[in-house]
């Protein structure tokens, strides 16, 4: 045997090596597939580390995201509803002020109610009070509490005239009615208590405004007569004829009676012509001249008066002497005439005088 074919003999297997391989010899197929599936092996096991990190990834974003998704999804949704119930809610809240308005007005009318109740159930005292709080001190009152405290005020000064008839107007609310006159009642600026008389006129053809004559004061608690409309009063009887003398002494009796239940109320009277309550010691200032044709128709009233006489006592100056003690003395000063009334002891206000001496009367008032 050649060198060759001994080493071509050498190069065969042994049996025991041909074993070993075949126990390690794996056929194509199944290598191919083995190697396929340690592809998909690792690739599966990629897959699920991928996943498991997705997974792990998505639980924290979970954590971390799904909160603030909630929050906004809720600040959504009641945006939502907001803008869809808008219109409801503005209606909503209307109603709600509108309620609490109707609340409020209530309760100040009620409020008003009660005052007005105090009012009605008050004597003089408390309605003073009430005066000088509401209109002196000009606290809040309601237009209708203040009408009505000024009525009850005005009719606690009026009583004194119950017996004529005293009532309010069926037509004004501001005025009384008796059966011989009529008395409107107001407040001046300086919110004192204005008295202005109306005398029915002896023919209706003729009217008379009016006559504005008392002024109250609550707050000085003093009473003003203003004595230039109580000469007004005479020359409407004496001058203009058209009051009658008995008017002129109802109702100069009925305004003494106001004057004296006003002093019994606390308040102070000023000194006027109306007052007889005490003899006349009384110095007035005529605006007219002392004429001849004054003084001459005195002079003959006088002498043909068996209790009446006349006296010069210096230039420009006389007395007329009355009964009863009564006198008048006159003096001429420039344009304007001085007179001195006395009434002796008889208690008289100046209407009182003149309408028991008439024909004096064109030394204060005449026919312009």
């Amino acid at each position: 045997m050649s060198e060759y074919e001994k080493e071509e003999a050498e190069k065969v297997v042994e049996p025991s090596e041909i074993e070993n391989e075949e126990t390690t010899v794996v056929p194509m197929e199944e290598v191919v597939t083995d190697e396929t599936t340690a592809e998909l092996l690792t690739e599966s096991d990629d897959d699920v580390e991928l996943e498991s990190a997705t997974e792990g990834t998505k639980i924290h974003e979970k954590e971390k995201i799904v909160p603030q998704m909630t929050a906004d999804t809720t600040l959504a949704k009641k945006e939502q509803e907001l803008a869809d119930n808008q219109s409801y809610l503005s209606g909503k809240e209307q109603d709600h002020q509108e309620i609490v308005q109707m609340i409020h007005e209530a309760e100040t009318q009620l409020a008003d109610l009660r005052m007005r109740k105090a009012f009605i159930e008050s004597g003089f005292s408390e309605l003073l009070d009430a005066y000088q709080q509401y209109i002196l001190a000009g606290e809040p009152i309601s237009p209708i509490a203040k009408t009505s405290l000024v009525e009850y005020f005005a009719y606690e000064l009026l009583k004194p005239l119950n017996d004529i008839g005293l009532e309010l107007s069926g037509t004004t609310y501001d005025t009384w009615e008796t059966r011989h006159f009529s008395i409107n009642y107001a407040l001046d600026d300086s919110a004192n208590l204005i008295f202005s008389f109306a005398l029915p006129t002896i023919d209706e053809r003729y009217q008379v405004d009016a006559i504005n004559l008392l002024k109250i004061s609550p707050e000085t608690m003093t009473i003003d007569v203003k004595d230039d409309q109580v000469l007004a009063l005479i020359r409407y009887w004496s001058v203009e004829r058209v009051f009658s003398v008995g008017q002129m002494t109802i109702f100069n009796h009925k305004l003494n009676q106001l004057l004296e239940h006003a002093r019994q109320l606390g308040f102070t009277v000023n000194e006027t012509l109306l007052d007889n309550t005490k003899v006349l010691r009384l110095n007035l200032q005529s605006e007219f001249e002392l004429t001849e044709q004054v003084l001459d128709d005195i002079f003959i009233v006088a002498m043909d008066h068996p209790q009446y006489d006349m006296e010069k006592l210096g230039e420009d100056a006389y007395e007329v002497l009355l009964d009863k003690g009564q006198s008048l003395t006159v003096s001429k000063e420039g344009e304007q005439t001085a007179l001195f009334v006395s009434s002796g002891e008889y208690h008289r206000s100046v209407i009182d005088f003149f309408i028991n001496y008439e024909f004096l009367i064109p030394l204060m008032v005449r026919k312009v």
